[in-house]
């Protein structure tokens, strides 16, 4: 679909007087089969297409149904899609009209839940607002940073909705830059277009924002996520609380994988005194120094790749490492090469840690599981002949909420290790 087939699909999903037509609301129902609606009543906000018997009444792809059991009893409202593999994502448990008011009211909902978590608060301006299923809004991502928002649809029944969402987040939020970040292939696989631009107010590169009072700027345009990896900030802080109890024994750090230097930010602020910062992008090294400058800090950025830098580093030299990379295991088919990825880097990122180290390893795939990447672990220590001791795990932070039961949005493990 092209841009501006998708704009002319929203244009004429409203008739004469104002109201969604079929193209993004519609009065069809899609009904389960005998047995599977369980997980729906139980919180589970997805329908797998194996799931449904039949679909009632006139349907476009994008728009929203009615979700019946095989008795007929309502369970929500979601969007529609067919060419998915997910074909109905719950957005409601009430059988209410989709609208604009129904956005403002959810964003609004959302952002009131932050301000039970002090967010924003005078230290942290950087945040997740809106976490898709977490926020009963599937497929729809706002992060804040600062006075700049960026959103992010990745389901073809969002990106009907993008102009509603943006006219809710100017409402709510009144940010001075509304950044739209492209889903990539998620797009493609639902069928929209999307592109990565300032979708309104102040046109910038940058917007200044703070985590746990350390200067950051996020980058929507060009930078990775929708700007800045927000989830990691639980564990962000935990190094540098662990570095700051102790700074002798925190002496030397390396945070590989580091891309705006998060990890490296908060260890220098505890206290350790040298610090390696590695990634492989020569555009995460110019922000990781950047970074470093804004908050006086001493981080030596090194352009390479983290699996090189580590196979030539000196073993036993580092008192705290950091491993945090990209996404090993995208789809189950590779599961089994990401497995092996894992157990390699824990191999390596063990033998370069000193006794009496810690070990900070991470994993945003979502089809590993904590168990596997507990026994990814174990058989990196077995290959260094280190003892480990896991004494931590943690996952994103609280404004990436989810629905009870839904195991699918459990994506990113932390685990701390102490290293004999």
């Amino acid at each position: 679909m092209s841009s501006k087939r998708a704009t002319s699909a929203n244009d004429s999903a409203a008739d004469s007087t104002g109201e969604p037509s079929v193209g993004r609301d519609s009065a069809a129902k899609v009904v389960l089969r005998r047995g599977r609606a369980r997980p729906l009543w139980f919180g589970h906000p997805w329908v797998y297409a194996s799931a449904i018997e039949r679909v009632e009444g006139k349907v476009e792809p994008g728009c929203m149904v009615s979700l019946l059991d095989h008795d007929d009893r309502f369970i929500g409202r979601g969007m529609y899609n067919p060419r998915s593999q997910i074909p109905v994502r719950l957005v409601t448990r009430t059988d209410e009209p989709v609208d604009a008011a129904f956005f403002v009211r959810q964003i609004r909902a959302a952002h009131a839940f932050r301000a039970v978590l002090a967010l924003p608060s005078s230290t942290t301006t950087a945040y997740r607002c809106v976490n898709s299923e977490g926020d009963r809004l599937p497929g729809l991502v706002i992060d804040v940073f600062g006075d700049g928002v960026s959103l992010q649809v990745s389901t073809l029944g969002m990106a009907l909705w993008r102009e509603e969402i943006a006219n809710a987040i100017d409402e709510v939020l009144a940010p001075k830059t509304i950044f739209e970040v492209a889903a990539g292939s998620f797009a493609e696989v639902e069928g929209f277009a999307a592109e990565t631009r300032v979708m309104r107010g102040e046109s910038r590169a940058q917007v200044a924002c703070q985590e746990d009072g350390i200067l950051l700027a996020a980058e929507p345009l060009q930078g990775q996520k929708t700007g800045l990896f927000l989830d990691q900030r639980p564990s962000r802080m935990a190094v540098g609380k662990l570095v700051a109890a102790n700074p002798k024994k925190s002496a030397r750090v390396l945070d590989c994988y580091a891309y705006a230097g998060g990890f490296s930010l908060q260890a220098a602020r505890g206290g350790a005194a040298e610090i390696t910062a590695v990634d492989t992008s020569a555009r995460a090294v110019s922000r990781i120094e950047a970074h470093a400058k804004a908050n006086g800090a001493a981080i030596r950025a090194v352009e390479a790749d983290t699996f090189r830098f580590l196979e030539t580093a000196t073993p036993r030299s580092y008192d705290l490492v950091v491993i945090d990379p990209p996404k090993f295991a995208r789809a189950r088919k590779d599961l089994e090469a990401a497995m092996k990825g894992y157990e390699r880097l824990s191999t390596l990122a063990l033998t370069a840690c000193a006794p009496g180290a810690v070990l900070v390893t991470c994993s945003c795939s979502q089809n590993v599981g904590m168990d596997d990447f507990e026994r990814i672990l174990a058989a990196g220590a077995r290959q260094a002949a280190r003892q480990v001791t896991v004494f931590d795990r943690l996952g994103p932070g609280s404004d990436h909420p989810l629905p009870p039961g839904f195991t699918e949005g459990q994506y990113l493990k932390v685990l701390f290790a102490y290293v004999t």
